[in-house]
């Protein structure tokens, strides 16, 4: 496993992005073919390290932010990473009357397109009927498609 998770700065900086990603699958493919490992073991694991990595990262951010502003550039080469400094508006449209109508019609749509996934959920079946005749044309079940994931909660 030690050699699954590499230490901070061990990876080669001059991999880009989809290297990396290449290098990850070819650990994880090394992993599993061992056989080795307990792989709920090594998933929740990780699973645990994803959640520092993201506080880290989290943590870091304006501290870096403001070392890249220093920089007095928007975009620029740092340590082989392509650096870009990006700026966002937020913008609140509520204050508009047409939007805020526009707003409530989108969210009383939802709310009923809700409430029919519900209903066919329940009923499984789906008949198309002739709006002029009220003749039922045909009835099918739902198309359904199951996938399984897995959830892990630290």
């Amino acid at each position: 496993m030690a050699k699954l998770v590499r230490q901070l700065g061990t990876i080669e900086r001059q991999l880009k992005k989809n290297d990396i990603l290449e290098l990850a699958f070819d650990n994880a493919k090394a992993v599993i073919e061992s056989g080795k490992y307990d792989l709920l073991k090594v998933y929740i694991e990780l699973k645990r390290y994803e959640t520092y990595l993201k506080g880290l990262i989290e943590h870091l951010k304006e501290p870096a932010l403001e070392k890249a502003n220093k920089e007095g550039k928007k975009s620029f080469e740092y340590d082989d990473a392509r650096i870009n400094i990006s700026k966002r508006t937020k913008w609140d449209f509520s204050a508009d009357a047409e939007w805020a109508d526009l707003d409530e019609q989108i969210r009383q749509l939802t709310l009923k397109r809700k409430e029919r996934e519900q209903y066919l959920r329940q009923n499984k079946k789906v008949a198309l009927v002739d709006e002029e005749t009220g003749e039922v044309h045909d009835e099918f079940d739902l198309p359904t498609e199951i996938k399984y994931g897995l959830t892990v909660r630290l």
